[in-house]
C-alpha cells in the first residue's frame, strides 16, 4: 500500500511516498480503507520535531481516519463495508489504517467521508472543551480564538448547538464570512487591544474563551472575562506558549483549563463513541456542519500541510482517496455500542 513517511523532523517537504505492508487487524481492533484523512495542526509540529510526544523515526504520521473497514475482530461488531471514522496516535497517513476499536465510530447519515473525518479531532476536541473541561451553560457567552480554523469553527458551531451565544475571534477581515456562516452572533479582528472591541459588544465580559492559538492573544483574551469566566487552553497555533500574568486569575476569580482531547481517550472513563452519538444527532438535525476549506488529492498530502502552516487554509483541510465521493459500495451501523446511530 502507498504511505507517507517522515524519516527526518525537516517539516512537510521531508515526508515521502513509499511502498509499506498492509496492516492486519490486531486484537480488539479493524482496519479501514481511508477515503479521508485529516490535516491538523499537530501533524504539522509532528514534522517540525516540536510536538512534546514525537514518533521514533522513520515513521508515518497522521492522526484522523474516514473510510470503509476492511477486515475486522469479530469481537468489535464491526464489519467489512461499515463507514466509518477513527483517531490514532500515528499511522493515518496511509491507504489502510489499523485503527483501535474503542476509537473507531460510525459515520453520521448523510455525511460524505471528508465531512465524517473532521468530525474526529475538530468536533470531539471542541465538544471536550466546551462541556467536560469549560462546563458550559446554555446561554452564556463564549469567544472563540481562531474561529476561521478547524477548531476555532468547530467551537463556534458547539457552542451555538449547545445553547451558547457565540463571539467568534478572526484573524483578518477576510475571514469574517467564514465565522459568520459557522453561527458565530458577531465576529472581531484580532488586532492588537482587541479586547476592547469585545468589551463594548460585551461590557460584562465573556463566560467562555475557546483558544487555539496562545502567544499575546491569550494575554489579552484574558481581560475579555466576566468575573469567575473560564479561559481554555487548547493549543498554541500563533506559534509560542503564553506568558500569563496570574494576578488577573485572582482579581477576577477567573480560571485557566488545560483541554487535551487526546489524554482522556487514554483513560477508561473517556468514551469517544458517546461523543460521537451527540455530535451525529447534532449532524442530522443540521445544527452542525463541518466545514471543509480544502480538499487535497493523496498525492498532494504534504501541499496540505504547507498550506496549513502558512496560514492558507480556512475550516478543516481533508485529504481524498478514490472512491470517498460515493457511499454506494458501504452501510452504516454495524458496531454494535460503537455506531452513532
Amino acid at each position: 500500500m502507498r504511505a507517507y513517511r517522515l524519516d527526518s523532523f525537516g517539516g512537510p517537504r521531508a515526508l515521502r511516498p513509499v511502498a509499506v505492508e498492509a496492516p492486519a487487524a490486531r486484537p480488539g481492533g479493524i482496519v479501514v480503507e481511508a477515503r479521508a484523512i485529516g490535516v491538523n495542526y499537530p501533524d504539522l509540529l509532528t514534522t517540525r520535531g516540536r510536538l512534546q510526544e514525537l514518533p521514533t523515526l522513520p515513521a508515518i504520521p497522521g492522526r484522523e481516519v474516514a473510510g470503509v473497514v476492511v477486515s475486522a475482530d469479530p469481537a468489535t461488531g464491526w464489519v467489512p463495508g461499515d463507514a466509518v471514522c477513527g483517531y490514532v496516535d500515528g499511522g493515518a497517513y496511509a491507504e489502510l489504517v489499523s485503527v483501535p476499536a474503542e476509537r473507531v465510530v460510525a459515520v453520521p447519515a448523510g455525511a460524505d467521508f471528508g465531512s465524517a473525518v473532521a468530525l474526529v479531532v475538530n468536533f470531539q476536541t471542541a465538544h471536550f472543551a466546551l462541556h467536560a473541561r469549560g462546563r458550559l451553560v446554555p446561554g452564556e457567552l463564549v469567544l472563540v480564538l481562531g474561529a476561521a480554523g478547524g477548531i476555532g469553527n468547530a467551537a463556534v458551531q458547539v457552542a451555538r448547538a449547545s445553547g451558547a451565544r457565540v463571539l467568534a475571534g478572526v484573524a483578518t477581515t477576510d475571514q469574517i464570512p467564514v465565522a459568520a456562516s459557522a453561527g458565530a452572533d458577531d465576529v472581531v479582528v484580532l488586532d492588537q487591544g482587541f479586547s476592547g472591541e469585545v468589551r463594548s459588544k460585551a461590557p460584562e465580559g465573556v463566560d467562555l474563551v475557546v483558544d487555539p492559538l496562545g502567544a499575546t492573544v491569550s494575554a489579552e483574551a484574558l481581560r475579555c472575562l466576566a468575573p469567575e469566566g473560564r479561559l481554555l487552553v487548547l493549543g498554541f497555533a500563533a506559534g509560542s506558549v503564553p506568558t500569563i500574568g496570574t494576578n488577573r486569575l485572582l482579581l477576577t476569580n477567573t480560571s485557566l483549563v488545560g483541554v487535551a482531547w487526546n489524554g482522556p481517550l487514554r483513560r477508561p472513563a473517556a468514551s469517544m463513541a458517546d461523543t460521537a452519538r451527540e455530535l451525529g444527532a447534532m449532524v442530522e438535525a443540521g445544527t452542525i456542519r463541518p466545514h471543509v476549506g480544502a480538499r487535497f488529492p493523496f498525492e498532494k498530502l504534504p501541499q496540505a500541510l504547507i498550506e496549513l502552516e502558512r496560514g492558507a487554509l480556512a475550516g478543516k483541510a481533508v485529504v481524498e482517496l478514490p472512491g470517498g465521493a460515493g457511499r454506494e459500495d458501504i452501510h452504516s451501523g454495524g458496531g454494535g455500542t460503537n455506531g452513532t446511530a
